[in-house]
């Protein structure tokens, strides 16, 4: 885990990204899939609530006044697994189109928390994408009859290892770097 300044740094550049991404690519995900009430709300959802967490954030940091902001890095990684969690639950698309998001929590975790938090947020997230594909109708995958699990096994077989080796690699890594 980087030193404490320059973890604040990087969370504060991090919340800046976030924030820029979110604001910038909001009018690109309207256009995308076409303009009705249900997207725009869903777009709203995503984008709206990342700037409000990073906005917040970075409104808390600016008042800070030599308090200790550690808690910053934590709510922005879990809010954010809360929040890609929450989409992914509802948004009733295949568990594969949801992965790429929670990787990328697990990174976010892994620059910016400690070895602990990245394995909690990596079992959260492996936890979370099961119980999607679990719950998802078999038809999702592969046409199948509604009642078989072994498709939904399946998917969870392709993705489940490959997730599991990043979030290894990551916290080997992290652990490595702590040594030195």
């Amino acid at each position: 885990m980087p030193r404490a300044g320059a973890r604040e740094r990087i969370t504060v550049a991090v919340l800046w990204l976030l924030l820029a991404a979110a604001l910038v690519t909001a009018p690109i995900f309207l256009l995308a899939e076409g303009v009705d009430r249900t997207h725009v709300l869903r777009v709203l959802e995503s984008n709206g609530v990342t700037a409000l967490l990073c906005g917040t954030l970075l409104a808390a940091h600016g008042r800070r006044q030599g308090r200790s902001l550690a808690w910053i890095a934590p709510l922005l990684v879990f809010g954010m697994l809360g929040l890609i969690g929450w989409l992914a639950w509802t948004n009733g698309e295949p568990v594969h189109v949801n992965v790429i998001n929670f990787v990328f929590v697990t990174v976010l975790a892994s620059a910016l928390l400690g070895g602990r938090e990245l394995l909690l947020v990596a079992a959260g997230s492996a936890a979370l994408l099961c119980a999607i594909a679990l719950r998802q109708s078999s038809s999702t995958y592969s046409g199948v009859g509604e009642g078989n699990l072994e498709a939904r096994f399946e998917a969870i077989g392709q993705f489940l290892p490959t997730y599991a080796v990043t979030v290894a690699i990551l916290w080997l890594q992290k652990r490595s770097a702590a040594r030195e």
